[in-house]
């Protein structure tokens, strides 16, 4: 069965300002990091309705409105928020009774409230039908949260049993969020509608228009749990699990009380959730970014603080009397904000020091892997010292000749880089927390964010993690001079599983352009057979003619291997090409392809 994961997501985007894109409109990127298959899906269309739409992009399937797309004003992604969209609740069962609790109401008095038995009716197959009963507090659905983690008490354990309440599951606004936003006419109309339906779930927005401004903005739903009420309602008044869950960063409130409900702000449409004065946004001339890290750092000059801690990856860090600043950024993040960098220096050698359309589509496909600049030189200097690396089966292996190649290796996952597997295993194996700085000697510093931390410690644990890389492709007599394209690839049903080669890496490895293998094939020994990471990739800019679009779709339009349109766009994704859109009636009935079909009421 097919399930929608919003955490096992992730996305790029860049928003480019007329202060650096050397005209008076802006640039975007965008590439939302999602399933090749199943309900995630994305679809390219044009939509056009007379005096209301005309927007051009992705949905996923079954959604009527583009999710991510532009029209003549404007164009935007999405990326997923960091923000947590539910909280666990513990409640304080009734003695004898695990179908009662404890609930002291806002007057001060406290009742006994119901956990309500909610017979529910599964269809099988040969017209059987099975009844299995969900149970359903005030907040929402009940959770066997030992069965998460076995360290928390089974229902009734401690007298204590713990439910969810949901943001999501309290928002029907979603269509009417994406049709709205379908219709804007600058980045500032564009928050106005994000604040005044506030109906995204789990995404931040990254956009530009033909004014030349970038916006960066998490709008989107997050229960109303402030710092302060998080704190209270997880004290150690209330025992110790929730404190621990808090850790884990689950957002875990104590549900024996209504001072733990969750706030009301009046600019807010739903109840329960946090209003527009008090989710993020910023609107620059220069830049904004984000690769699924928090609202922080969209941009180094001007980073965003004084949210609830809701709308952070971890909590703990910024709970207590003196809060984190920051923590470490996802490695992505760090690659993404370097290339701009390296971009305005022109350190990048890609000449100027703008961003255009051209440029930037260099740079997104320049698959430079963040943690080998990183680490890579610390690993080296350690081999040229000793090349004898430990095995975890007690042996040792010479690395040398592994050693050489990684020295001459570009550091990047392009179709003819070689050595890139060799160091995408090495990096596997080492047991390493992106959001934490443990196994660095330059701890991480939030005054500067790009360059911490970094120092690898070498160790006996990141020798054994080269060794063990080596040997595995020794195994399986693969040479460790290999480019990726002999590794990392697709195929094409239509065409007796013809190979695509692909380019891309993990976006552990600080790969801005993702393209990885999920499930559990992950590396079947001697493959890459990639099916998640690039999907609807677009980088627009306007001129006085309207939108100037230039897209793919990484796994192509058709899921029917029988369709001409099953791998034409996962082929130009290969050779690093670009499909012009066209936006304009002329250039649409140039390129129309198929009979034209009209829809009426």
């Amino acid at each position: 069965m097919d399930t929608i994961n919003a955490m096992s997501g992730g996305s790029n985007a860049y928003a480019f300002g007329k202060e650096v894109t050397g005209t008076s409109s802006g640039v975007m990127y965008g590439n939302p990091h999602e399933p090749w298959d199943g309900v995630q899906r994305f679809y390219q269309f044009h939509l056009t309705m007379p005096g209301e739409l005309d927007v051009m992009g992705a949905a996923q399937q079954g959604q009527p409105f583009p999710n991510i797309g532009f029209n003549k004003d404007v164009a935007w992604s999405h990326t997923v928020s960091t923000a947590k969209r539910f909280t666990l609740y513990q409640l304080s069962l009734v003695d004898g009774d695990p179908l009662k609790y404890n609930y002291t109401n806002s007057a001060g008095v406290t009742e006994q409230r119901d956990i309500e038995t909610v017979p529910v009716t599964i269809q099988l197959p040969n017209n059987q039908t099975q009844v299995h009963n969900i149970y359903v507090s005030q907040y929402g659905p009940m959770l066997a949260v030992n069965l998460l983690n076995g360290q928390l008490p089974a229902w009734g354990a401690n007298n204590l049993a713990y439910t969810i309440r949901d943001a999501a599951s309290e928002n029907p606004r979603a269509l009417n969020q994406w049709r709205s936003m379908n219709k804007a006419t600058s980045v500032e109309d564009l928050v106005d509608r994000m604040q005044s339906v506030l109906g995204l779930g789990f995404v931040n927005t990254i956009a530009t228009d033909r004014n030349g401004k970038a916006l960066y903005a998490d709008i989107s739903t997050v229960p109303n749990v402030t710092k302060a009420k998080l704190e209270a309602c997880s004290s150690a008044a209330s025992g110790p699990f929730l404190g621990a869950l808090i850790a884990s960063d689950l957002p875990a409130l104590n549900g024996s009380t209504a001072a733990c409900e969750w706030g009301v702000d009046t600019d807010s449409p739903q109840a329960g959730i946090f209003g527009r004065s008090n989710l993020p946004f910023l609107i620059r001339d220069d830049y904004v970014a984000n690769s699924n890290d928090s609202y922080w750092l969209s941009n180094l000059e001007q980073p965003l603080t004084g949210f609830s801690p809701l709308l952070r990856r971890r909590l703990a860090p910024f709970l207590g009397a003196t809060p984190a600043a920051g923590v470490p950024l996802l490695m992505r993040s760090r690659m993404g904000l370097v290339q701009i960098q390296d971009r305005f220096s022109n350190k990048d050698n890609l000449g100027g020091t703008n961003f255009n359309l051209n440029n930037m589509q260099k740079v997104v496909y320049g698959n430079r892997s963040y943690v080998a600049e990183l680490v890579l030189d610390d690993v080296l200097a350690d081999c040229r010292a000793n090349a004898s690396m430990p095995l975890t089966g007690g042996s040792t292996i010479d690395a040398t000749n592994a050693c050489n190649i990684l020295s001459n290796w570009d550091r990047r996952n392009n179709l003819d880089s070689k050595g890139a597997h060799v160091f995408r295993e090495f990096w596997r194996n080492v047991d390493f927390n992106e959001t934490t700085d443990t196994i660095f000697s330059v701890k991480f510093d939030a005054k500067d964010p790009v360059n911490t931390p970094r120092g690898l410690i070498i160790s006996a644990d990141t020798r054994t993690a080269l060794g063990d890389s080596i040997k595995f492709f020794q195994d399986k007599n693969i040479a460790l001079d290999a480019p990726l394209s002999d590794l990392q690839y697709i195929v094409d049903a239509s065409k007796n599983d013809e190979r695509i080669a692909m380019h891309g890496g993990f976006g552990r490895e600080g790969v801005f352009n993702v393209a990885e293998t999920r499930g559990t094939s992950a590396n079947d020994g001697a493959n890459y057979l990639i099916n998640f990471g690039p999907t609807y990739m677009q980088s627009v800019t306007f001129d006085k003619s309207g939108p100037v679009a230039e897209a793919l779709l990484g796994y192509s339009q058709a899921s029917d291997t029988t369709r001409p349109f099953h791998r034409d766009q996962s082929s130009r994704y290969s050779a690093k090409e670009w499909i012009r859109l066209p936006f304009n009636t002329n250039d649409v009935s140039k390129q129309a392809v198929g009979n034209k079909i009209q829809l009426k009421e």
